[in-house]
């Protein structure tokens, strides 16, 4: 399933963390950006692996019960 390009090209900037982590209310030292920005853009080339796989037959394992929410 794919979403217009792949994911394998993308390149994580470090502003980009650092909006995620604002948006997550998570706090992350300036010093550190860099590093996760390279950690998640190493990660994507693993996904396109998964997105190989045509799971359109299969059934979710979970199905989600509104009467949880209650």
């Amino acid at each position: 399933m794919s979403y217009g390009r792949s994911k394998s090209d993308l390149n994580i900037e470090a502003d980009q963390v650092a909006t995620l982590a604002s948006l997550f209310a998570v706090d992350v030292a300036s010093e550190d950006l860099e590093g996760l920005a390279a950690a998640l853009s190493d990660q994507l080339p693993s996904i396109a692996a998964l997105e190989a796989f045509d799971l359109s037959e299969f059934p979710p394992i979970l199905r989600m019960d509104a009467s949880w929410n209650d």
